[in-house]
């Protein structure tokens, strides 16, 4: 390999594009074949999704703790099992929390309303359904766009440019004002990316993603991104402005929401900075 491709491939933006390409190809490739052993097996499809979502998080997992570390001798890749229960618990009550506090504020404000309450066994194939994906999407995002991006740029920018990926994401979503899609990005890109400085361990944004996701769909019956659980705990339905109800992104891309993330967003950014975990740019280190 001559010097000028090996700089390329070492590049961030390359091993961003790497990365993601092999994490998401051989993740597709397993979950492929899953399902096509599921299809010969007698299983309610609410069974099958998670298995093969498993299978997508398995083969997601592995290549990025075993294949990476040793692919450029990396270390501090966030996702070892060193203190798993504390991040873990520590989340999903963060994210429980946020995402109580909202329904409540939407509850206490006459914009959400409660009209049935359903039983939890139903919901089980959903928990670990949420769970999956919120593992897969915090990898991708926060594992490899984010920390690769941060080790180059910085904390700062590194987050500023989460912010605006996902605005930039959101807002072509159907429904979507620019309000709504920075409200959602706070929760994705101003809250998961601080836990994830502040804590360096994955587990954490994973915890708070899948506790928020579920909570809002599982538990409360509202809709994130557009998608709604049929047998959530309780049935809801929301009447209001956009603005407290989050329009089509559901309470997450509620006003509420934005401010509750931005404030745990910015203590968990105060208390990085004071215990040193703010990272500078790579050419300021450089100097």
């Amino acid at each position: 390999m001559s010097i000028t491709l090996r700089t390329i491939l070492r590049h961030p933006i390359a091993r961003i594009v790497i990365d993601l390409a092999l994490c998401l190809g051989i993740g597709l490739l397993g979950m492929q074949g899953a399902r096509l052993i599921l299809g010969s097996i007698s299983l309610p499809q609410s069974y099958k999704d998670p298995i093969a979502g498993t299978v997508f998080a398995i083969f997601v997992c592995a290549i990025y703790t075993r294949l990476f570390p040793h692919y450029r001798d990396r270390k501090g890749i966030g996702l070892t099992s060193r203190n798993l229960l504390r991040y873990l618990t520590g989340g999903i009550l963060l994210g429980a929390g946020l995402a109580s506090a909202v329904i409540l504020i939407q509850y206490l404000s006459h914009v959400l309303t409660i009209s049935a309450i359903r039983s939890f066994p139903p919901l089980l194939p959903d928990l670990w359904n949420t769970f999956v994906n919120s593992t897969i999407a915090e990898i991708l995002i926060i594992g490899i766009f984010f920390r690769i991006t941060e080790e180059w740029l910085g904390s700062w920018l590194a987050l500023l440019i989460l912010a605006v990926v996902f605005v930039i994401l959101h807002i072509t979503a159907p429904g979507a004002t620019i309000i709504s899609a920075i409200a959602v990005s706070t929760h994705a890109a101003l809250l998961l990316g601080p836990a994830y400085i502040y804590t360096r361990s994955l587990w954490v944004p994973v915890a708070i993603h899948f506790a928020w996701d579920f909570s809002f769909a599982g538990l409360y019956g509202a809709s994130v991104n557009g998608y709604t659980m049929d047998n959530s705990l309780l049935a809801t339905g929301t009447n209001g402005p956009d603005l407290l109800t989050g329009g089509y992104f559901g309470p997450q891309g509620s006003i509420q929401a934005a401010a509750l993330c931005l404030l745990t967003g910015a203590t968990l950014l105060y208390f990085s900075r004071k215990h040193n975990a703010i990272i500078r740019p790579s050419f300021r280190k450089a100097r």
